[in-house]
């Protein structure tokens, strides 16, 4: 066996804080096990000295813990670390991977893995009988295909290269997750700090993307400026909140119409007149009606089953990740495709209209104007519509449009200025009539849990890095339906909440059961059994009777001290979100109003 370790040695694992404490990472989300030994004992050089250290925010769910991370750098923009324990945390990360992967959201992920000496050949040899159990034989490919890079660290005097690469990987576009691996003999390696090169972090620059070549630029422009019905579609332009400044100085350039698909971030404001809607299913008769289609940002800009453009529409695809490169299968047509930065090839193409003469035109500004005057008229009368599907419902049972309505109502009462995780049902977006960039934000992927999580990694978010739109936050609200409140691990992010002082007000759309499964039943088989019987014997509901709905208020109560309410009539809710805000926001904890639809 080795000789007894000194009191104090500097190890592989102080060189992995200190690289990321280096490259600017200030929080790290973590569930830590016996791969960990060298890195507790990193923690507590660190605080005994007194060393800049990042911010460890203990994680007893894994899933949380990278939903946070991903809420984190949802707001701000910049990595946060998750750290877990050997393959079983890894995949314990769960479906929060796919979200992070598919979002674009730059996280790394730190595992350690069991050792591989078992006589005390070196630091770290095995000396516990799951150091067996866990030893995967191919630890990364749990996760491989979701990351942007995964590293290897096999010793401390280049784990500074290795995080950094990583982190180079996770900010360059397309964005995402890194995963960073070592095993225990190599993070219990014993270093003379002197040793470890020194690194210059300015070196570590993620790649830029390209502004569009002029050729281009004058070619979509040259499209839209003869186009009778032109159209821009995006989705997840808004991660960069430049971007929608620039699009919002586009369209107000042009009149062109702003239609957000299938979205997971604010990329216009929809109080713009030029923002003519959302859509997650069904027909988009907005698409099949243009004549020139510029999508930015987008996964899905239409769902060919039920949408087609027009056979003679000119489209034109700009996106940080044009040839969806993780996806086994996507094919839109387009005349020009461009891997590029929205907010660059916007002023570029804002640039070259407003100084074409073509632009100058009697004829052209005509058109505009006349678009104009017709989406103005188009918005208002939306605008209506939704204040109609607001109103108190004559049988008392809630709609989800009232609840949200009576939730911006309430907020722009107060003057309050709020983030909203949505997991609920997709009016949220049009309900909410979100203005500012990052005011509304989604996992933007398809694996339920993020929300619960995503709020309290956005709040500290905004407390460490505060910019001009996050310090406006003064309220993170979740939305939530019943079967995503469950996935999101309630006891485990209540608990997290409490301990980290991230109060959040939590709205749960709750109608006994997973409505979505059903309605993709009706999809396929509209008249099949499924859609004529009984909805329990589908197996999508809490049932048998609502009697044995969980109760959802009490599992924060008992997790993380949160104020709770059942709210079963429309009548009873404004009064009960009131305290809940007041809550929320004096007296600094959690809040959740359960509020009861109409079963299905």
């Amino acid at each position: 066996m080795s000789p007894t370790a000194p009191v104090e040695v500097y190890t592989t694992s102080n060189v992995l804080l200190d690289s990321l404490v280096e490259a600017g990472i200030k929080r790290a989300f973590v569930n830590l096990g016996s791969d960990h030994p060298a890195l507790l004992e990193a923690f507590a050089h660190r605080k005994k000295y007194g060393l800049d250290s990042l911010e460890i925010v203990t994680c007893p769910n894994e899933m949380v813990g990278l939903s946070a991370a991903q809420g984190y750098a949802q707001v701000t923009g910049k990595p946060a670390a998750v750290i877990v324990h050997v393959d079983c945390g890894t995949q314990a990360l769960a479906g929060a991977v796919h979200n992070v992967s598919t979002c674009r959201t730059p996280v790394l992920i730190y595992a350690g893995a069991s050792p591989y000496t078992q006589d005390g050949e070196l630091a770290g040899s095995r000396n516990e009988f799951i150091h067996w159990l866990q030893n995967a034989v191919d630890q990364p490919q749990i996760l491989r295909q979701y990351m942007r890079h995964v590293g290897e660290i096999r010793s401390g005097k280049n784990t500074k290269q290795v995080v950094n690469r990583a982190l180079q990987f996770a900010k360059s576009e397309p964005m995402g997750p890194v995963y960073v691996w070592g095993q225990r003999e190599a993070t219990e390696e014993h270093i003379d700090p002197a040793s470890v090169p020194k690194v210059r972090k300015d070196i570590w620059s993620p790649v830029e993307l390209s502004p569009l070549n002029d050729s281009s630029v004058a070619r979509i422009a040259d499209s839209l400026l003869r186009a009778k019905q032109p159209l821009i579609i995006t989705s997840y332009l808004g991660r960069n909140p430049l971007a929608v400044s620039a699009l919002t100085s586009f369209v107000d350039l042009t009149s062109i119409p702003v239609f957000q698909p299938t979205l997971s971030t604010v990329n216009l404001p929809f109080d713009h007149h030029c923002h003519v809607g959302v859509a997650f299913g069904g027909r988009w008769e907005v698409v099949e009606e243009a004549d020139v289609i510029l999508i930015i940002d987008s996964d899905v800009p239409w769902i060919p089953l039920h949408t087609k453009p027009r056979e003679d529409a000119e489209i034109f695809h700009l996106d940080v990740d044009p040839l969806k490169e993780r996806m086994a299968f996507a094919s839109y047509p387009a005349l020009l495709r461009a891997k590029t930065d929205a907010a660059t090839a916007l002023s570029q193409l804002h640039a070259y209209i407003s100084s074409s003469p073509s632009f100058s035109t009697s004829a052209t500004k005509s058109a505009i104007d006349a678009r104009r005057a017709e989406l103005i008229e188009k918005h208002q009368k939306a605008m209506s519509e939704l204040v109609k599907l607001e109103q108190v419902p004559s049988d008392g049972v809630m709609t989800s449009s009232f609840i949200v309505g009576m939730y911006r109502r309430l907020t722009e009462e107060m003057k309050v200025e709020s983030l909203v995780c949505n997991e609920a049902i997709s009016n949220v977006w049009n309900h909410i009539i979100p203005k500012r960039a990052n005011s509304l934000i989604s996992s933007g992927a398809s694996s339920l849990g993020w929300a619960l999580g995503a709020a309290i990694g956005a709040t500290q978010g905004s407390h460490d890095f505060p910019s001009p739109s996050s310090a406006k936050n003064d309220l993170v609200t979740v939305f939530v339906g019943d079967g995503s409140f469950i996935f999101g691990v309630p006891s485990a992010a209540y608990w997290m909440a409490r301990r980290y002082e991230t109060p959040f007000l939590t709205v749960v759309f709750n109608n006994g059961g997973w409505k979505s499964p059903k309605l993709s039943l009706l999809g396929v088989h509209p008249s099949g059994l499924g859609a004529s019987g009984q909805t329990a014997d589908l197996n999508v509901s809490f049932g048998p009777s609502d009697s044995l709905n969980p109760d959802y208020g009490a599992i924060a109560a008992a997790a993380g001290g949160a104020w709770c309410k059942k709210v079963l009539k429309a009548q009873e809710l404004e009064s009960a979100m009131r305290e809940a805000l007041r809550v929320v926001r004096e007296e600094k904890r959690c809040a959740v109003l359960d509020c009861w639809l109409s079963r299905f």
